[in-house]
């Protein structure tokens, strides 16, 4: 069932099972981990930063009538990036994903942008006042002196005349009326359009994003234009962003990173899913490193069954779900074979037959590795675990496993030494809110 290769102890790195001299075997990649090591500190990385941009909420300012259509573009200070355009509403949804190259400076705004449609230019229209119309003046009046009498009439001295004329002065231009700005939407946008920006610091939120998705709220700047060609400014709405950074992964090449947050959301998730103890207990062993049958504690860790050592407790082989392709209840094969017309590939191989509670491993290219439990129940139990993961487990991308590791070697070196290790670390959502 096994094929070994020149030196004893070497097997067929093909097959499905493998043995375990030290920890670290018990990794698939413990290989490229080691490459990995030895070029960390000699090739130059930098990480990335993954903000996606699920939305708006809240947004408080006069709605039009008409559909209106809004974009949001990113702005590092290097490229200007804008999402398709979205329909304005108190709440909407953007759902797109920015990538950003991380560095000590990195900080970038979102500016949410209203499309000048006809409606809009209307509006912009009505915050302007009416064009100002002066009263048109009445003719002049000239009165004469009352004491002149008669004599002023026959009197030819044109002096005179002149002297005894009083003016009357001209009434004051009346005030132009204020013009009450009208509440719609252009009041509270600029001339392009711009409606509101967010600015993000990464530093501020470096930590809380380090391979983790963090989901937050920031504010949405805006102004909103007074009387007297003044401007107040004010929050008009929420901006609602989801972050990750990637840290540098110096030795992996860009084509094996991931390529969106989705990406290394889904690889953490799945590096977690491989740490993960689903069952444990004792079974007996005939094939893979087994050439008789030989009772041992398995314990199936992620995608593996792990066997240890009964005295040191240690593991000792690995078997790869990954290449199995079914698990057979043996029982259910001799019943098979034993009915009418039946027939089974084991019938040569009567010897399984007779043994209870038995059932088998199948990998490809004839490979097979057989089970017996000592309760109906316990192999019952066995095969609902097995049969739940065969042919359902997830990718185990490597460059998730460079950082859990990395992550467990900060955890066991910040922890005290008399405390006991914790659980592998877990990569959550975490939340928050930016003011």
């Amino acid at each position: 069932m096994v094929s070994h290769l020149a030196r004893r102890g070497d097997v067929n790195p093909g097959k499905a099972w493998r043995p375990v001299r030290r920890p670290s075997d018990m990794n698939e990649y413990s290989k490229q981990i080691k490459e990995y090591r030895a070029q960390e500190k000699s090739e130059k990385a930098h990480g990335k930063v993954f903000v996606k941009v699920l939305g708006v909420k809240g947004i408080h300012v006069p709605l039009p009538e008409q559909p209106t259509f809004v974009t949001c573009t990113l702005n590092n200070g290097i490229h200007f990036v804008s999402t398709p355009e979205c329909q304005l509403s108190r709440d909407f949804a953007i759902e797109q994903e920015f990538e950003l190259i991380e560095h000590n400076k990195l900080e970038f705004t979102l500016t949410v942008k209203v499309r000048r449609d006809a409606h809009i230019i209307t509006q912009f229209k009505d915050l302007s006042p009416p064009p100002f119309r002066a009263p048109a003046a009445p003719p002049p009046v000239v009165q004469s002196s009352s004491k002149s009498g008669m004599r002023s009439f026959f009197s030819s001295s044109p002096k005179k005349s002149l002297k005894d004329k009083i003016p009357v002065q001209n009434l004051p231009v009346p005030p132009q009326p204020a013009h009450k700005l009208p509440e719609n939407l252009a009041r509270y946008l600029k001339q392009d359009g711009t409606m509101a920006r967010a600015f993000i610091s990464f530093k501020d939120i470096a930590a809380r994003c380090d391979t983790r998705l963090f989901e937050t709220n920031y504010p949405l700047i805006g102004q909103r234009a007074e009387a007297g060609g003044k401007f107040s400014t004010l929050q008009i709405g929420e901006i609602v962003l989801q972050i990750f950074r990637l840290p540098p992964l110096p030795g992996i090449a860009p084509e094996q990173l991931p390529q969106s947050l989705e990406e290394c959301h889904r690889g953490l998730r799945h590096i977690n899913w491989h740490k993960v103890t689903y069952f444990e207990g004792i079974l007996t062993q005939s094939g893979g490193d087994c050439s008789t049958w030989r009772r041992r504690q398995l314990r199936v860790i992620g995608a593996n069954i792990v066997a240890f050592n009964d005295v040191t407790k240690r593991a000792t082989v690995t078997i790869d779900l990954k290449k199995a392709i079914a698990v057979e209840d043996n029982q259910d094969i001799r019943k098979n074979a034993l009915s009418p017309g039946g027939s089974s590939r084991y019938d040569e191989d009567d010897s399984l037959f007779g043994v209870e509670r038995s059932f088998r491993l199948i990998f490809p290219h004839g490979e097979d590795i057989s089970f017996f439990a000592d309760t109906d129940d316990e192999k019952t139990r066995w095969l609902d675990v097995l049969r739940a993961l065969i042919g359902h487990i997830p990718p185990h991308p490597f460059w998730a496993e460079v950082l859990w590791q990395r992550q467990e070697e900060l955890t066991r070196v910040s922890q005290p030494p008399s405390r006991p290790p914790q659980s592998p670390p877990t990569w959550l959502i975490s939340r928050g809110s930016q003011r």
